[in-house]
């Protein structure tokens, strides 16, 4: 069964006459300690007059929204640089509302001067995004043993919510964000704690988003089956961010995401999850079958034995006739002293670079995505039979990216990234700045 052969919901509404399927509203940022207010209370303006209006998710990482409008225009001169939030809004048929998809200040701004015109470009990043610029600030450790990964993510959320200065200097409520921990299963219903208890120590410098993200991408030590990481996050929304105010730091276990039967992407399919298009890429940089992570051993001594932790799947070893052969890959993680955390962090990388998946940006035909189909994470069908492909498998959602058209009918291109995603620049010059921030906190 495909989405295209449900029937429509009794209460379904299109696009409002007179504007398009995607909104933009401006909002004073809000310092309190509590009680923050909803979106209608903090209203700015809504930036009706942008354009070029573009959202990208990915997997585990800060969303982004960019857009543009004129640098003379009203809208223009109500921006202002960090001191504001931005709400994206998609209008959901089915829903016959506008659903909140993105939330966060302006973090950067470009005028473009001519002799004909003047035109602003504008960058927003979510909350999480923030959180990479909040950092432990004290002189000692703080120690955490034998506690709940959901609870160390909530003690590392309150650390960026709340922060004072390594004299104890209270730095709210400037420090202050709207966003509150929420732990919940693969389908975003709400959790207990998941039972995953875990030795960490943080030092001063250690900046909050990267423990996160290196807590989750850290495999337990007895996985469940498929099990590629701890657990995945995001900034999520629920019903009542309309009347609290309040996004949500979701933490998925033990993953985000379900196995959808009630639809598929289709390649040459119209209707939802029908391709326009797609890009296939294989790369063996994304493989390894051999994984060495390097650890701080205390010594000064280069002589000294490595604190190392290592791991290899049978793909490493095999000789026989189609095997792949041995391909490694090497990591630090030069603030680690625990044998156990760098056996979590090999199983880990391992887990996730282990089997050689092609990655694939498809490109979504006109009215082919619909609201949550599919959502992130999602483990759905993909069907391509082109030229020398004839691919029937099963891909997971790993990202996607949203731009609206300017057009009064208020359509929009939708881009999904399945499979495994590409390794960029900016991520690796990201691992490289980690390396050295682990090693000068050491």
């Amino acid at each position: 069964m495909t989405v295209t052969d449900l029937p429509r919901a009794t209460n379904w509404q299109p696009i409002p006459a007179g504007r398009g399927r995607w909104r933009l509203t401006l909002h004073r940022r809000q310092f309190v300690d509590s009680n923050f207010a909803p979106p209608a209370q903090t209203g700015i303006a809504e930036l009706v007059d942008a354009r070029s209006k573009r959202l990208e998710q990915t997997l585990n990482k800060p969303a982004q929204l960019s857009f543009t409008v004129d640098g003379r225009s009203q809208s223009a001169r109500e921006l202002r640089e960090l001191a504001q939030d931005v709400i994206a809004w998609r209008w959901d048929e089915v829903n016959a509302n506008d659903m909140p998809m993105f939330f966060g200040p302006v973090t950067h701004t470009e005028d473009q001067i001519t002799a004909d015109a003047h035109t602003l470009n504008v960058t927003c990043h979510d909350y999480l995004a923030v959180m990479s610029r909040r950092y432990l600030t004290k002189a000692v450790p703080l120690v955490f043993t034998q506690t709940d990964q959901d609870t160390l993510v909530n003690l590392l959320l309150t650390q960026a919510r709340s922060p004072s200065t390594g004299n104890n200097t209270d730095l709210r409520p400037g420090s202050s964000f709207p966003v509150q921990a929420l732990n919940v299963n693969p389908d975003g219903s709400t959790r207990s704690l998941s039972g995953v208890l875990r030795d960490r120590t943080y030092l001063g410098n250690q900046e909050i988003l990267e423990a996160i993200d290196n807590l989750a991408a850290s495999l337990p030590v007895n996985p469940q089956p498929g099990q590629t990481n701890s657990f995945d996050y995001d900034q999520g929304y629920l019903s009542t961010f309309t009347t609290y105010g309040w996004a949500a730091l979701r933490v998925f276990w033990p993953g985000q995401g379900v196995t959808r039967t009630d639809m598929a992407l289709v390649y040459g399919a119209r209707g939802v999850g029908g391709l326009a298009g797609l890009t296939r890429t294989v790369n063996s940089g994304d493989y390894s079958n051999y994984v060495r992570v390097l650890g701080n051993n205390g010594s000064s001594d280069q002589n000294a034995a490595q604190l190392f932790a290592d791991t290899w799947n049978s793909d490493a070893t095999s000789g026989t006739a189609g095997a792949v052969g041995l391909w490694m890959t090497a990591d630090n993680a030069s603030d680690v002293n625990q044998q156990a955390t760098l056996n979590e962090k090999a199983a880990g990388l391992l887990a996730a670079q282990g089997i050689l998946i092609p990655s694939y940006t498809v490109t979504l035909v006109p009215d082919g995505y619909r609201y949550g189909f599919p959502n992130m994470g999602d483990t759905v069908g993909l069907n391509v039979q082109s030229g020398r492909l004839n691919v029937a498998t099963t891909v997971r959602v790993l990202g996607l990216a949203f731009a609206a058209n300017e057009d009064a009918a208020g359509g929009e291109d939708v881009t999904l990234t399945v499979g495994r995603p590409a390794v960029t620049l900016a991520q690796l010059l990201g691992q490289a700045r980690s390396d050295i921030n682990a090693l000068a906190r050491r």
